[in-house]
């Protein structure tokens, strides 16, 4: 059984100002957590954003959404395998743990600190918890763009001369014995096997680094030429030419595209700005209205689509599938619990549409 890492400082201090509690129960907790977090993709995240922001559709998925599973198996975990932990009766200590779990995944997973930012929407959503997770998972992007995009050191890449670690047995051999020269053959085939494993493994280390820098340097490269053609390949028009309502949306959409590896350059909000998309305040519904619906149901295709962490994507997806752009907003607000008129400056809603399109599009 593998050991448990030590409780960190901060769930120690969470958990005692949630519930009053320094007990075993904290430490049994404390396992769950790193238990429900050790191997997590973006379900993983998707459910726990859900439970940490008590959104109103349920963490373990609607119909059309595959996250049973995910739930039953984090609920079970979380608690630390405690067989009287009911999560019916236990919403608040769930939300908790829920959040401890994503704050842990902030430092590995981009996917955890994507979730957590689209689903604040601009910080209207604020949920009730014992530390400030918005604002951590903010931090974390910005950390973990820092060293997706950090350059290769080539000396780092330099793979030592291998060694067989293989000594022949002198003797054996002179016994002149098939069995036993046998033997020493059969170990010298291991320790080489061995050997060429090591080189084979340090070799695709070296691709998979390599590959990576090639295409943050492409990712780059393609955002930078874009921004200096000023120029919408979409839209096929000029930056200063596109209507303002239709710009954080698209451009965002564009540059989404461009991304190789989440969670994306830290400069993407300079690079909107840059890219004319303005300050102002603006609906979420004009935004999305100001789209074309066939733009609309193919910037929204993806299956991960949710009213919890992609609402954008989702207004989107409504507008589509009702046809209409004064029809869908009531269905969308009452699964996101936000208001379809709600004021975001323009900027703000374009960087949020870009790191959902991240989440559902680009791999980690």
């Amino acid at each position: 059984m593998a050991k448990v890492p030590e409780m960190s400082a901060n769930f120690a201090r969470w958990y005692a100002e949630a519930f009053m509690d320094e007990s075993s129960k904290r430490d049994l907790r404390w396992k769950g957590v790193v238990d429900a977090t050790t191997k997590a993709d973006h379900k993983t995240a998707e459910v726990l954003t859900r439970l940490a922001f008590q959104s109103p559709v349920p963490a373990c998925g609607r119909k059309s959404e595959n996250l049973s599973d995910t739930f039953e198996k984090l609920v079970a975990t979380i608690s630390g395998g405690d067989a009287t932990f009911d999560p019916s009766h236990s919403a608040r200590e769930l939300q908790v743990l829920a959040a401890a779990a994503l704050e842990r995944l902030f430092n590995t997973l981009p996917d955890a600190a994507l979730t957590v930012v689209t689903a604040s929407f601009g910080r209207t959503r604020q949920p009730d918890l014992p530390m400030d997770l918005v604002n951590l998972a903010e931090r974390a992007l910005v950390a973990l763009t820092s060293r997706k995009h950090a350059r290769v050191d080539f000396d780092d890449l330099k793979l030592p001369a291998p060694k067989v670690n293989y000594n022949i047995a002198a003797d054996s051999l002179q016994s002149a014995d098939p069995t036993e020269i046998k033997e020493q053959f059969e170990l010298l085939r291991n320790a080489t096997d061995s050997t060429i494993q090591r080189v084979v493994s340090g070799f695709n280390s070296v691709v998979n680094q390599l590959h990576n820098q090639i295409s943050l340097d492409e990712e780059e490269l393609q955002m930078l030429w874009w921004l200096l053609g000023e120029y919408s390949r979409l839209l096929d028009k000029p930056f200063s030419k596109i209507n303002e309502l239709e710009k954080p949306l698209v451009l965002a959409y564009e540059l989404g595209q461009m991304t190789a590896i989440s969670p994306g350059p830290t400069s993407i909000r300079a690079i909107l700005l840059r890219a004319k998309v303005g300050t102002k305040k603006l609906k979420l519904e004009e935004a999305v209205n100001a789209t074309s619906l066939e733009w609309a149901n193919s910037a929204s295709s993806s299956t991960l689509v949710s009213p919890a962490t992609t609402p954008i994507h989702f207004a989107l997806e409504q507008r589509t599938e009702l046809g209409s752009k004064d029809s869908w907003q009531a269905g969308w607000s009452s699964l996101t619990g936000l208001t379809a008129d709600t004021l975001l400056p323009a900027i703000e809603l374009s960087e949020l549409f870009y790191r959902e399109h991240v989440f559902l599009n680009v791999s980690a």
